[in-house]
């Protein structure tokens, strides 16, 4: 107790502590509403300047990717190239190697019509690759030329289903030579004879760029002063519909998901691009984005901390004079708290605490008293129970007397008087030893037995007793001696003035709710309506109890409350005339539990 009392906050502290609180609560709250309500605004602002550009990224992206599909439209268009590309599928012609030719300068002009095309070809609906590479300037040598079966690529079947629509493939890793371009994308065209009202498709044209082109379409400068603010941090990038980013300034980064990028300091931003079926996407760094409110809130913090040390220092040289009259207190009674229980509070100040010191000495006065009577009360105890002892007879001696007397009786052959003396032997010992004790229903059946033989005998067999218990239950605990007070009344006061035809019946069973029901009923004279609530009243005296039993029925009350509280119930059912049935119901798992801690203890 004395630790912990050294252990407890002291009533200056407790000042300190309430008036800190009150001080610096109001302006924490203060600090996060305000620093919740810039940072929502703050985001929601930049939320909709990102979303304005990339809007303008998507735009910038279209208008890119319009000028090679023009290019390609230029390549659809031209009637040279369209002559060639039939003369080309004619089986008939002379020298279709001459028309391919023809048909590669063609192809290598339009290739240096824009930067970043890596190569244009087409194939023919006979299986012909027609191609211009800028990277390896070989007709022969080409990104195509490992390719046997054009007309069944996914590029040329994606063209033949567009029906004269240009189609963008997105961007995937492409073989290079000596360039740093690694990641390419392809538009391609069905070509078509003009000529032929049927439109049937005599090729596909496909012209591969690098995807730097659409890098650099998404991450174009702009003149706007936000929009090339650093808080954007230009990490624009593309993403395919599973969310693989094909297309970025950071070229690591391209065949990642954009989950693998995306952390909890960042916030992430998408517009959708319908005409390359893209998703563009912007990274923003919130602690880039929000370094000045972090600066002012540090600013803050440290003018707060700054106001706090300094409202410390104010409140204890305050709280030390307020407190000095309650430290002589708690002084005087640490010393009383160690026995010295003279000890007087003086020299306190002319307020309420005064009052209090004033309270305490008064007390320690009374208590130092109280001591003193206490002191000869355990006297005047130590010599009673010396008496007591001095009076107390062995239990052993009642055990070798008892004994003696049976061998006398075996002796005289009075068998019946040698038996009852084994008896009464048992119930002695049963009694007398562990009051307290769990035992099994065998063990407490087995000594009911002896009682009531014994009382069978005494009242000359006036009565019969029953008892049903199933083999399974007799090793369920009970606590010893729990149901004798309840059939020493059924013997003495339910078969009072009964001279034959008594029947006594102890009921043991296990209930469905995982309880033990003990039920023992008698046909005797029963009881009035008061006496059986008097039996079961909070209020009853033990004194009164029937039967003058050792444990007494309300003791028996008590004992099951204490053991099982309110798992533990007690019924009392009588009507003159009738009989009396007492119901005891004890939970099972309770005595398991209990039985278990015992053990361990």
């Amino acid at each position: 107790m004395d630790k912990s009392f050294k252990k407890g906050i002291s009533f200056r502290n407790k000042l300190l502590v309430t008036f800190l609180l009150v001080s610096l609560l109001p302006m924490l709250g203060v600090e996060m509403m305000s620093y919740y309500t810039s940072t929502v605004a703050m985001k929601t602002n930049m939320n909709d300047l990102i979303k304005v550009n990339l809007l303008q990224t998507s735009k910038n992206l279209d208008t890119s990717m319009q000028d090679y599909e023009d290019l390609l439209f230029q390549v659809f268009t031209d009637d040279n190239v369209m002559s060639l590309v039939k003369e080309i599928n004619d089986p008939a012609t002379d020298s279709p190697e001459f028309s391919r030719r023809r048909l590669i300068n063609i192809l290598s002009r339009y290739s240096y019509a824009k930067e970043g095309i890596r190569s244009i070809a087409i194939f023919t609906a006979n299986n012909t690759l027609i191609t211009y590479d800028r990277q390896t300037g070989s007709p022969y040598d080409n990104m195509w030329s490992s390719e046997k079966d054009l007309i069944h690529l996914p590029i040329y079947q994606q063209a033949l289903e567009g029906k004269g629509r240009s189609v963008i493939t997105p961007p995937l890793k492409i073989d290079t030579i000596n360039n740093d371009e690694q990641y390419g994308f392809h538009l391609a065209r069905q070509l078509s004879d003009l000529n032929v009202a049927s439109l049937e498709p005599i090729g596909v044209a496909v012209i591969t760029v690098y995807e730097s082109v659409l890098a650099q379409a998404i991450n174009l400068e702009d003149s706007d002063e936000m929009l090339n603010s650093p808080r954007l941090n230009k990490r624009n990038f593309l993403t395919d519909e599973t969310g693989t980013i094909v297309s970025s300034p950071d070229k690591t980064q391209i065949g990642q998901n954009v989950n693998d990028i995306v952390t909890s300091s960042t916030i992430l931003n998408t517009y959708y691009n319908k005409s390359s079926r893209l998703w563009v996407n912007n990274l923003v760094d919130q602690n880039q984005l929000f370094k000045e409110m972090y600066a002012m809130q540090h600013l803050t913090l440290y003018s707060a901390l700054a106001a706090a040390v300094l409202t410390v220092i104010l409140i204890t040289i305050f709280s030390g004079r307020l407190t000095r009259s309650i430290r002589r207190i708690l002084k005087a009674m640490r010393t009383a708290q160690h026995g010295t229980l003279d000890v007087q509070v003086e020299g306190t100040t002319h307020d309420d605490l005064s009052v209090i010191a004033l309270s305490f000495n008064k007390m320690m006065l009374r208590v130092s008293e109280l001591m003193n009577e206490s002191k000869r009360a355990v006297e005047k105890q130590k010599e009673a129970e010396i008496r007591a002892l001095e009076a107390q007879i062995n239990p052993h001696f009642l055990y070798n007397t008892l004994d003696s007397i049976n061998w006398m009786a075996i002796e005289k052959e009075e068998y019946q008087i040698s038996q009852m003396l084994k008896e009464l032997a048992q119930i002695l010992r049963y009694s007398v030893k562990d009051s307290n004790k769990r035992v099994t229903l065998r063990e407490e059946l087995r000594w009911m037995n002896s009682y009531v033989f014994l009382q069978q005998h005494r009242f000359r067999s006036s009565f019969s007793c029953e008892i049903e218990c199933p083999e399974q239950l007799y090793h369920h605990q009970v606590h010893k001696l729990t149901f004798q007070p309840f059939i020493e009344n059924a013997i003495i006061h339910g078969f009072y003035g009964v001279n034959s035809g008594g029947l006594l019946r102890i009921v043991v069973k296990e209930l469905d709710t995982n309880q033990l029901m003990i039920r023992i009923e008698d046909n005797g004279v029963g009881m009035p309506e008061h006496k059986r609530k008097a039996l079961i009243s909070e209020h009853h005296s033990e004194g009164n109890e029937a039967g003058g039993s050792g444990l007494g029925v309300r003791n028996v009350a008590d004992r099951i409350h204490s053991y099982y509280g309110s798992r533990g119930h007690l019924d009392i059912q009588s009507e003159l005339g009738q009989g009396t049935v007492v119901t005891i119901t004890l939970p099972i798992d309770a005595e398991g539990e209990e039985q278990d801690a015992d053990r361990r203890g």
